[in-house]
């Protein structure tokens, strides 16, 4: 039954020096997968002080079921932010650093690129590069679902409750446009190497407008979402490397030159290629910044 998730989820165990954490991660029912492309719930314990998670075109609703965590607001003076509750993490360009002294039960619902005008009912550009609380955004009304999670036995459940919960949000004048999902389609598929005057040309469109349905339905604009695409499947190729072959990297994801490789890497992680493969990485998306 697709409405189940028990079939739908797969469990992993992570025990090495970063420490030892289950991770239960749930593939969306059919009607929530062209919005969400994955739901996951964590919980365990890090052995390093703070990480540091990288842009990746997507957005993420955090629900905290456990022990208080943190985030980090960049300085001076550097700011050490409570989450306890549920947070919404828009589309990005900025790392976000957070710390869990105390352990972590996190329940996390990772959207596609076009997922959260549907469900939020705003503007995507209105989260880009923010992380807020959700009462921020649907009052306190949002801390319900938090409460209906804690008293729920099973993980399996706690997916189903939340899938239930974002269906019933769904609005279909929220919807993204065509001309939004195929641009970023095309953009993601070409790994931010495409051109975005050529994307206009081809949607008929001038390269403006383009950029102002993206912004407003997806969150970054055009040239933005192509630097994120491009980062992050730098990132995916770095990964893959036993060498680092800089001047091949830069070639290959479609950045001009070795500068321009790392002046995004300077910008969406705060790091240079070089200093970004040398930190542990406790899963694709994110780093190791302070052991």
């Amino acid at each position: 039954m697709d409405g189940g998730s028990t079939s739908r989820i797969q469990s992993l165990i992570e025990d090495s020096a970063l420490g030892r954490w289950r991770l239960d991660v749930c593939r969306p029912r059919a009607a929530l997968a062209p919005l969400v492309s994955q739901l996951w719930f964590g919980e365990g314990q890090v052995n390093y002080r703070r990480d540091r998670i990288l842009p990746g075109g997507g957005s993420f609703l955090l629900i905290n079921l456990g022990p208080t965590q943190y985030r980090i607001e960049a300085g001076p003076p550097e700011r050490r932010i409570a989450f306890d509750d549920i947070w919404f993490c828009g589309m990005h360009q900025t790392p976000i650093e957070t710390e869990v002294p105390d352990g972590s039960i996190l329940l996390g619902i990772a959207f596609r690129g076009h997922g959260v005008r549907p469900w939020l009912h705003v503007d995507a550009d209105h989260c880009a590069d923010r992380v807020l609380p959700l009462t921020d955004l649907l009052g306190d009304s949002a801390l319900v679902l938090r409460q209906r999670l804690l008293e729920c036995p099973s993980t399996s459940r706690r997916f189903g409750m939340v899938e239930e919960w974002l269906m019933q949000r769904l609005q279909p004048r929220f919807e993204t446009s065509g001309l939004a999902r195929w641009a970023l389609q095309q953009i993601e598929s070409s790994y931010g190497r495409t051109s975005v005057d050529a994307l206009a040309r081809q949607a008929g469109v001038s390269r403006r407008h383009l950029g102002q349905t993206l912004r407003r339905e997806i969150g970054l604009g055009s040239k933005s979402l192509t630097r994120v695409h491009r980062f992050k499947f730098a990132l995916q190729w770095l990964g893959r490397c036993e060498r680092i072959p800089w001047v091949e990297l830069a070639a290959h994801c479609g950045y001009y030159d070795q500068s321009h490789l790392i002046r995004d890497f300077q910008t969406f992680s705060g790091m240079s290629p070089g200093e970004l493969v040398r930190c542990a990485r406790p899963d694709a998306g994110s780093i190791v910044v302070a052991p």
